[in-house]
């Protein structure tokens, strides 16, 4: 993987465009180079936009919190969110970068945001990420998701992987080098997101307790979920069958009360319907004695009928003249009005026409002043436009004019200040005169000065060292013999011998697996009895509820076999009804058919005595007896379907009852074939001779006894294995720490001596270098040397650094001085010119206000009273148009007069000739009235009025009641002789000598009985049903706890290696990897950085020490190295976490941030030999940094320069 160009725009101080293409000089052929500039400048938004560009999201954010925001122009935003990058005051923003996948094609990555329509004010829209092959010239992607996953799959890394292999901070690591073990494992989980590992500890911790509790929790309901015993389920099966027989048999004795009781209720209502229908024939017969006067009426309303449609007549007549009339007299005084009306409107009519025409006169008299009103009133508003145009220019002429006098007058600022600034530098330059010539043969005088820093440098650490190494001897000693004491005192409190300690161990060993080898065989063994108890329990079982089975299918056989009886005696009934009614219907019709066949017409009727017969059909009455005898055949037909739906109920019962006795047989002959190998398996345990002797309840106990027994006394071996295993892990430890003390020792002794004989050395080389310098220096210098020579190098370099400094920038200033001195003559001439163009434009402005004043004085002289000329034309048109309106308006309305009275006229006529039409007729209907009256006298005038007001429909309702009265008589008749009849076959049917109050209380009792057998059947199927539903859940619990019970002991083993409540025990043992491989990693970058070190663990857990191959391999602390060492070994570290993020994949693009700030002139040498070495392995690598002297020595530069007003440019030197 390898970045090729980064480009962006309008991020943080960075306005830009910027683009930074490593792939043209001079970064092509530059393997190492320098990021630089002012702190805040904006490197690092160069390092933003890489991020930001390949993933939408920059490290530095991703720490703040989520709740906190920051005022934007449309509201707030989250602080964490990446659109804050967005430099304020613009409307958009990108960042893009091209890179070389891990496939070798070449792709470009882009993030961009902008707000509402890329103005600086807009609402901030959501920011947009797309993808690109450069080489195929295609869209990969757009959208975040498959965004994501194409860069990550692109890139061979993901965020967290990106920001630890190519852009490393190496102070994390100095930090982490020389941490404690506390403060090395946080920053360790921080560096290698072994956060993880201790959520797995816990989560294994938890599950463990978890499935624990959840095992301890069924045992405890299993102990609640225990069945009867055999005999006592099979006295509660006994005691259910007695109270379900004396139930049955209680239930024949109702059923025949029933049946008694049944009888008498059912003779005392038809004795009460008998004589309720001799009560309602009597009333019949009173009622149609009581309607003669009503029959008279009727006869008399049937002789009216013929005649009845004249007074009708007459009646309508009568009331149609009247209305005729009245409408005449109305027409004709409307007539007389239309005729005013039409004179009136003709007058008006003539003088709407002389309105008309004088307006048409004056229209033609104005429209000539009409046109010159348009005319004017079109060139004051020419006049206004110019005017509007010439006083815009003049504005602007203004405003530039105003903008170039304070341009003019910035720029003469500008020269002052330059000039001002000019006299400080000469006043500094005077003060440094006496390096003047130091200063320009200073890069043949630095190296040799360089080498007498380092010298002195190194000299005076060393004596700082000196007493640290010596008292490091005298702790190595102490603390050597206290390690022998304590590998002493240890075995001396265990009571062992360090050589016996292997043998014990193994022993103990062996004593345990045949103890759990014979655990394992006891619980087998337990497990088959118990499947073996289970078998033979559901075998008993299943053979008892087949026995149940078998007696409820002979009970269904006998109640089915009495069902059957009692559907054909029902049936038989059902055919005797249908014969019986059958003939009564015949019977019925036979004398309906005689009674007829007697009626004659004017005698008086057999049956009621009425001299008309109105009703001579039978075919109501025949219809009222036929409902009722449908009545007793639906009885009938509904008995014989209820015994056929008991049958069929029964036969579906039976049907049941047969498929469980077959799925019973099945489920025994199952039981059978699963109970016989099992048998054969407990015969064939090698615990079978121990386990025979036992009867069938004391087996278990003895198997329980031997697992307790087992269990103790691997409890006991694991104690006493895991105290002898402790005491060697101590005896290990401690003898290591031993070996480690003794090798401290004798280190700390050679690093004495070895100090003592560097310092001399070094005390040698610096009166040397000194006395090659005193013809160059100033005695005060080399006295500052002798003294500081770091400080005292790093001050001159710094007062030679500074006046070359400022003679480059005098130069600068006076370029810069002359440059402004001519743009300064140049906005002046163009000043002048601005102005004499402003006094043109007022000249002309003048001259354009005096036309148009004319112009509108002009204008008002035509219009007169109208405000405009479309006004006064408005009002003209409007005028005429008046004129017209009200003449056409004139003319329609006289139109309408004129046609309604000819309309009125038609109207009249025709009304007075239809009132001579009824007169007509009225006088004939008289007449013939009259001559009907004379034929029958008896009508007088108020009886026939009654007669008349009867409409039809009362007509109609008389004659259906007297209809219904004879029929009612009729059917009372009929109704009498059949409930005579039923009333003998029902005494004919069962005699009763008990009465109905003894028959009750007989039938409460036995009802109270059946109740409390009924209770009793309940509650004892209740306890059946409770005894069979523990047994099930009994079972299904057993299988439940088995599945808990392994469930608890895989999570216990996995708590037992990795789980605890913190996490820590899982989190140590990662870190311990990682940190192992993090130092392989490390330790192959020093191979290449520094060959002479090593990291190694030792010390504690996560301790670290230095490895030194020069001095024999003598481990150090990681506090005893210089300045230098420690960046190199810190470069390691995090060289060897990129290599660890990269895994397999190359990187070869590398952006180093901090730690060079701190580092002195020796260690910020070796740093740079470090870093010469990155870019000897082929890697481009990319430095941030303040150090002046690392600029000086990398040529190549990426230069991030303030300015001003919060902005900053990037440009590319070397």
């Amino acid at each position: 993987m390898k970045i090729l160009a980064i480009r962006l725009k309008n991020l943080a101080s960075l306005a830009g465009p910027v683009e930074i293409d490593f792939t043209a000089e001079p970064l092509a052929s530059a393997g190492l180079f320098a990021i630089t500039g002012p702190t805040g400048a904006g490197k690092s938004t160069l390092l933003d936009a890489l991020c930001l560009a390949l993933f939408g999201t920059v490290p530095r954010l991703n720490d703040i919190g989520r709740e906190a925001k920051v005022p934007d122009a449309d509201g707030e935003i989250p602080t964490y969110d990446p659109r804050n990058l967005l430099r304020r005051g613009t409307g958009s923003g990108f960042a893009e970068v091209d890179f070389l996948g891990i496939d070798g094609r070449r792709y470009r990555a882009r993030w961009e945001a902008n707000r509402a329509r890329d103005k600086a004010n807009g609402k901030l829209q959501h920011s947009r990420q797309s993808f690109y092959d450069l080489d195929s010239e295609q869209v990969l992607g757009s959208g975040k998701n498959e965004y994501k996953q194409l860069v990550e799959a692109r890139l061979g890394l993901n965020f967290e992987q990106f920001t630890r292999a190519v852009m490393l901070a190496q102070s994390e690591f100095g930090a982490f080098l020389k941490a404690d073990d506390k403060e090395r494992s946080e920053l360790l989980e921080k560096l290698t997101n072994t956060a993880i590992y201790t959520r797995l500890g816990q989560r294994a911790f938890s599950k463990a307790r978890e499935a624990g509790e959840a095992h301890n929790a069924l045992k405890e309901r299993a102990s609640h979920l225990l069945p009867m015993a055999a005999e006592a389920r099979t006295d509660l099966d006994q005691r259910l069958e007695q109270a379900q027989q004396q139930f049955k048999a209680d239930q024949a004795g109702e059923r025949q009360l029933e049946q008694q009781r049944n009888w008498l209720n059912e003779q005392r209502q038809l004795q009460a319907q008998h004589a309720e229908a001799g009560t309602a024939l009597q009333a019949a017969e009173q009622s149609w004695q009581q309607l003669a006067e009503p029959r008279l009426a009727l006869v008399r309303l049937e002789r009216l009928a013929p005649q009845r449609h004249q007074f009708h007549r007459q009646q309508a007549l009568t009331a149609q003249l009247a209305p005729v009339a009245a409408k005449i007299a109305e027409q004709q005084q409307q007539q007389a009005e239309l005729q005013v009306r039409t004179l009136e409107l003709e007058q008006a009519l003539a003088a709407a026409r002389q309105a008309l025409a004088d307006s048409q006169a004056q229209h033609g008299e104005n429209a000539p002043r009409l046109r010159q009103a348009f005319a004017a009133q079109d060139n004051l508003a020419r006049l206004d436009q110019e005017l509007a145009a010439q006083r815009s220019t003049s504005q602007q002429a203004e405003q530039q004019v105003a903008d170039g006098q304070q341009q003019l007058q910035q720029l003469e600022d500008n020269q002052q200040r330059s000039l001002q600034q000019l006299a400080q530098i000469d006043t500094a330059l005077a003060d440094s005169q006496h390096l003047a010539g130091l200063a320009n043969a200073w890069h043949a005088y630095l190296p040799q000065l360089k080498q007498v820093m380092l010298i002195g440098g190194r000299l005076a650490k060393g004596r700082e060292e000196l007493p640290g190494l010596q008292a490091q001897a005298s702790q190595a000693n102490t603390h050597l013999q206290a390690e022998r004491d304590a590998y002493d005192l240890l075995f001396r409190e265990a009571k062992a011998e360090p050589q016996a300690l292997a043998e014990q161990i193994d022993l103990l060993g062996g004593m345990l697996q045949d103890n759990r080898k014979q655990q394992r065989a006891v619980e087998e063994l337990s497990r088959l009895h118990g499947r073996e108890q289970e078998l033979r329990q559901q075998l008993h079982a299943v053979r008892e509820r087949q026995q149940q089975a078998m007696q409820q299918r002979q009970q269904l056989i006998t109640e089915g076999t009495a069902a059957k009886a009692e559907l054909e005696a029902a049936e038989q009934a059902l055919n005797l009804t249908r014969q019986l009614l059958q003939r009564q219907r015949l019977a019925r019709n036979t004398s309906v058919e005689e009674l007829r066949g007697q009626l004659r017409d004017g005698e008086p009727c057999p049956v009621c005595g009425s001299a008309e017969h109105p009703f001579h059909q039978p075919e109501a009455l025949l219809q009222s007896l036929g409902r009722h005898d449908q009545a007793e055949e639906d009885a009938a037909q509904k008995q014989v379907e209820i015994l056929n739906s008991k049958l069929v109920e029964l036969r579906t019962q039976l049907g049941v009852v047969n498929a469980q006795l077959k799925d019973f047989q099945q489920q025994l002959q199952q039981l059978g074939d699963q109970l016989q190998p099992l048998v054969a398996q407990v015969q064939a345990h090698s615990l079978w001779p121990a386990l025979a002797p036992q009867d069938d309840k004391a087996r278990s106990t003895w198997l329980d006894g031997q697992l307790r027994r087992l269990d103790e006394e691997i409890g006991q071996d694991e104690k006493r294995q895991s105290a002898l295993l402790a005491l060697q892990k101590d005896a290990a430890r401690l003898n290591q720490q031993l070996q480690a003390a003794h090798d401290a020792q004798q280190q700390a002794q050679r690093h004495l001596e070895q100090q003592h004989q560097a310092l001399a050395n070094d005390e040698q080389q610096l009166q040397q270098g000194l006395s090659d310098l005193a013809g160059v220096l100033p005695e005060q210098a080399l006295k500052a040397l002798n003294e500081d020579p770091a400080n005292a190098f790093l001050a001159l370099d710094q007062q030679i650094a500074q006046r070359l400094q400022q003679l480059e920038q005098r130069k600068d200033e006076l370029e810069e001085q002359q440059t402004r001195q001519a743009q300064l003559d140049k906005l002046r001439d163009q000043q002048q010119a601005r102005v004499q163009g402003q006094q043109q434009l007022q000249q002309q402005l003048a001259a354009l206000d005096e036309q148009r004043l004319q112009a509108q004085a002009s204008l008002g002289e035509l219009l007169g009273e109208h405000s405009s000329a479309e006004a006064w034309q408005q009002h003209m048109d409007a005028s005429l148009e008046q004129a017209r309106a009200l003449d056409a308006d004139t003319a329609q309305r006289l139109q309408d007069l004129r046609t309604q009275g000819v309309q009125l006229a038609g109207e009249l006529k025709a009304n007075v000739q239809q009132q001579q039409a009824l007169d007509v007729e009225c006088q004939q209907l008289q007449g013939q009235i009259a001559q009907w009256r004379s034929e029958h006298p008896e009508l007088d005038d108020a009886g026939l009025d009654r007669l008349l007001a009867m409409d039809d429909a009362q007509v109609n309702e008389l004659r259906q009641h007297l209809q219904n009265a004879e029929k009612a008589i009729e059917q009372g008749r009929v109704l009498l002789q059949e409930r005579e009849q039923r009333l003998q076959q029902h005494a004919a049917q069962m005699t009763v000598d008990t009465s109905a109050e003894a028959l009750e209380q007989a039938l409460t009792e036995l009802r109270e009985r059946l109740a409390g057998h009924e209770q009793q059947c309940a509650e004892l199927r209740a306890q059946q049903a409770d005894d069979q539903r523990r047994q099930q859940a009994h079972q299904a619990l057993a299988a439940e706890i088995e599945q808990a019970h392994q469930q608890w002991q895989r999570w216990a083993r996995l708590n037992a290696l990795i789980g605890s409540a913190s996490g820590d025990v899982f989190r140590k043992i990662a870190q311990g990897y990682n940190l192992d491989l993090l130092l392989h990693h490390a330790n192959t970058q020093l191979r290449q950085l520094a060959r002479r070190y090593r990291l190694k663990r030792g010390g504690s857990a996560l301790g670290l020490l230095v490895l030194d191959t020069e001095m024999g391999d003598e481990l150090r602390s990681v506090h005893s190295l210089s300045g230098g060492e420690t960046f190199l070994v810190s470069l390691a570290l995090a060289l060897g976490l990129a290599s660890m993020a990269s895994s397999t994949l190359r990187i070869e693009s590398l952006f180093i941030d901090e730690g060079f700030g701190s580092l002195d002139p020796e260690s910020l040498q070796l740093a740079m030999d470090a870093l010469d070495g990155l870019q000897a392995q082929g890697r481009k690598v990319a430095v941030i940094s303040h150090v002046q002297e690392m600029h000086e020595r990398i040529p190549v530069q990426i230069q991030v320069r303030r300015q001003g007003n919060g902005l900053s440019d990037v440009e590319v030197c070397g």
